[in-house]
């Protein structure tokens, strides 16, 4: 399927009756989701994973696209509102938007916010559409041991580049691997970690896992923490003012359209490169707008260019991450590998199948980023005052409630009471992941890339040989693996020597 053909198609689809109503559902409750402190993008698309199971590819990437691609857009109204980020990715707009607030202004840097990811995902999508050409050609070069190695340098870029411990990252996506091993073995058939249970001889399910790694583990640290979700209540401003500050910041945010552009850029790019992620995007476009700011002073004390800069990256990260799951099959993200299982569920195959056969999919994914980001700005627009009000449900009132849909679709899959024992039992790993600083993210990385590493090793060794490293794709990627690796790990011997240092001589 041509490109121009794939583009037509995937828009009719996108705009159909058979596939908008699940994007405009999937968008607006990832609205209520972002704007939620402790429920991210992963607890969005986990809830929505479960039903997959019954529908068509199209409206199920619509569904579960949606609802992520408006995430963010909540998250940046509880940040400016409530000095609360709802996702990780909106911790940037805490530098500027609740000042604003503090000056009157907190409409209006919710209406330049809501402005900026829906320009900054419209940036990414558009660029995901033009580097398809390119991916179309260069996919054709990656067989089995240029994707294995691949694999094992996103593995690596996710665990060194995360907020976590290298050591504890590295741990974490060791064990992800090692959990993509239990069952039956796909070339002896041999049983592998199973203990005599016959519902692990297909291995684990990924839907009870990714509910329990992130639904269950954020309802197990909401109820510890107990309260009010949103902490100390910021004093609402009326309809009338919120609505008229809401075009005021929307309007400044397009008289922004260069920042706009060239911070979007900074996140397509930085969303390329497995590991990184949306919060260190929002930031160095942070950094970036207030290096090119003629008021650079301003920043931090209520500067509209802060907030526009960085969410406008923390959405343009999602084309550039798309892009490298879409021709690879290696999600750059955690986000992007439950979106990997959902297109297994979907029976959607990534790589040079989708590139050269479903075009028309990933122009769905692309038009559903689009709309899905205009229906959240437009819903922000309305909904400022009664989403902020759902911030202050206690927890326990909250967390039973969302535990019980929690189960409900862990059951759902299989009807197996034990995929919500899997549930429970990840959602407790989980939540120690998080005490102890453990990534979660290259835990579920290695668990959806531990088939794509058995298989394409297996095929690499038995195409090539053991040597097959020594190709030059294979011998590029993996010499770019140990020197990433070394340097992060010279960095970290190199700190702690001076932090030894310093505190000898302070001692003296």
């Amino acid at each position: 399927m041509g490109i121009v053909e794939g583009l037509l198609s995937g828009f009719l689809q996108a705009v159909s009756l058979d596939v908008f109503p699940y994007l405009f559902v999937g968008a607006v409750f990832g609205l209520l989701i972002g704007v939620i402190p402790g429920l991210s993008g992963h607890f969005a698309m986990a809830m929505i994973i479960p039903f997959l199971y019954s529908m068509d590819p199209a409206p199920g990437i619509a569904f579960l696209l949606g609802a992520h691609s408006t995430v963010a857009q909540g998250g940046g109204l509880t940040a400016i509102f409530f000095s609360t980020p709802g996702t990780g990715q909106n911790a940037a707009t805490l530098l500027d938007g609740p000042p604003m607030r503090d000056k009157g202004l907190g409409a209006m840097a919710a209406g330049a916010a809501l402005t900026a990811c829906f320009l900054g995902a419209t940036f990414g999508a558009v660029a995901l559409a033009l580097l398809l050409p390119v991916l179309q050609r260069i996919v054709l070069f990656f067989g089995p041991p240029e994707i294995f190695v691949l694999a094992l340098l996103a593995l690596t870029f996710v665990a060194v580049l995360g907020k976590e411990d290298i050591v504890r990252s590295l741990i974490a996506a060791l064990a992800g691997l090692l959990l993509a091993m239990i069952g039956l073995d796909n070339v002896t058939n041999t049983e592998r970690f199973t203990f005599g249970w016959l519902e692990l001889h297909d291995g684990l399910e990924l839907v009870p896992v990714i509910l329990g790694l992130f639904a269950v583990a954020e309802m197990f640290e909401l109820w510890v923490k107990g309260g009010s979700l949103s902490g100390p209540q910021t004093k609402m401003l009326s309809t009338r003012e919120t609505q008229k500050q809401i075009f005021q910041g929307i309007i400044t945010a397009f008289r922004h359209w260069w920042l706009i552009l060239r911070c979007s850029s900074i996140g397509a790019a930085m969303g390329l490169i497995p590991g990184l992620g949306s919060a260190p995007a929002a930031f160095v476009a942070y950094g970036h707008a207030k290096q090119s700011s003629k008021t650079p002073e301003e920043f931090g004390k209520g500067n509209i260019e802060g907030v526009i800069g960085s969410e406008a990256a923390n959405d343009a990260v999602e084309g550039g991450a798309l892009a490298s799951t879409i021709a690879f099959g290696v999600p750059g993200s955690s986000s992007m590998a439950i979106l990997l299982g959902a297109l297994f569920i979907l029976g959607v195959e990534t790589g040079p199948n989708m590139l050269t056969y479903h075009v028309d999919v990933i122009f769905v994914m692309i038009f559903t980023i689009i709309i899905g980001n205009f229906i959240g700005m437009v819903g922000g627009m309305f909904l400022v005052n009664p989403l902020s009000r759902a911030t202050g449900l206690r927890a326990s009132i909250l967390v039973p409630v969302l535990l019980v849909i929690v189960f409900t679709g862990a059951f759902a899959v299989q009807r197996s009471f034990f995929d919500i024992g899997i549930a429970l039992l990840f959602g407790v790993i989980g939540y120690l992941m998080k005490v102890l600083g453990y990534s979660r993210a290259a835990l579920l990385i290695g668990f959806v890339l531990g088939f794509t590493v058995e298989k394409n090793l297996y095929l690499a060794v038995q195409l090539s040989g053991p040597d097959f490293i020594f190709n030059p794709i294979p011998l590029t990627l993996a010499s770019i693996t140990v020197v990433f690796l070394a340097y992060n790990v010279w960095t970290i011997i190199r700190d702690r020597g001076q932090s030894k240092t310093t505190r000898a001589e302070q001692q003296e």
